[in-house]
Formats: structure tokens, C-alpha cells, sequence
């Protein structure tokens, strides 16, 4: 009998949002030399994979609806078609880049994941076909 050292189930979510890189302080001059293009107001279409694991015993990591409804809640609802510079409680004073958001939604998600007995394992979080954050958990 082969053993599985580790079971990981992933989900895929989709969400529209607008953001601007830029840093207080710096003139707008700056933050376009800084950011390009993202200095200004933009929107993506996200999406988002969420990855749970668990040891390689039992019949099921997580029920994916369960995965999903959590998921919606704590963070699909706040980012929506929001600006995530002005809108997003939990991004408050966050410079909205990819790997920032990703690090706030995984903060975010971490407890409500395990009330459902899911560890959080991956989370990859893309803002365009060409451009992708991967956060990797231990």
C-alpha cells in the first residue's frame, strides 16, 4: 500500500477589484517612477486558489462547499468590487500588492480555517494571466 505523507484540496475564486500603488509622501512623479502605470487607478480580475491540507489519513480533507462558503465570507465578500486601497478594512494602511493582499487574505483566513479543520497549505493569488503571487505555508 503506497503512503500519502499529505492530502491537499485547492479551490478556485474569482473577484474584481481596483487598487493603486503608491506610497504617501512621495509626489506623484515618484510613485509613477516607482509603480509605472500602477500608480494610478486600476482594476484587476483576480483570481484565487486556496489550498488546505491535511496529514494522508481519513476519507476527506474538507468538504469543498464548507472550503467555499468560508472563503466568500471572510474574503470574497470584503473584496468584491471594492477598491482595495480604500475599502478593505483588513488591507487598512497595506500597500495593495500582490504578495501584500495575499499575505492579509491568508491572515484573514488562517482561524476560520481551522474551525473547519483545514490547515491553510497554499495560497495563490493572481491578478492577470501573466502575473501570480505563491504563498507557501509550513
Amino acid at each position: 500500500m503506497i503512503k500519502v505523507k499529505y492530502i491537499t484540496v485547492s479551490r478556485l475564486f474569482r473577484f474584481s477589484a481596483a487598487h493603486r500603488l503608491f506610497r504617501e509622501g512621495l509626489s506623484a512623479e515618484e510613485n509613477e517612477k516607482a509603480f509605472g502605470k500602477c500608480s494610478k487607478v486600476h482594476g484587476h480580475d483576480y483570481t484565487m486558489v486556496v489550498t488546505v491540507r491535511s496529514e494522508g489519513e481519513g476519507d476527506m480533507v474538507v468538504n469543498v462547499s464548507t472550503l467555499g462558503e468560508v472563503v466568500e465570507k471572510e474574503v470574497i465578500a470584503f473584496v468584491d468590487h471594492r477598491n482595495l486601497n480604500t475599502d478593505v478594512p483588513f488591507l487598512s494602511g497595506v500597500l495593495p500588492t500582490m504578495e501584500n493582499i495575499a499575505r492579509k487574505i491568508a491572515e484573514k483566513l488562517e482561524e476560520p480555517l481551522q474551525r473547519i479543520g483545514a490547515e491553510l497549505y497554499e495560497l495563490t493569488l493572481a491578478e492577470s494571466e501573466k502575473n501570480s503571487v505563491t504563498l507557501h505555508f509550513v
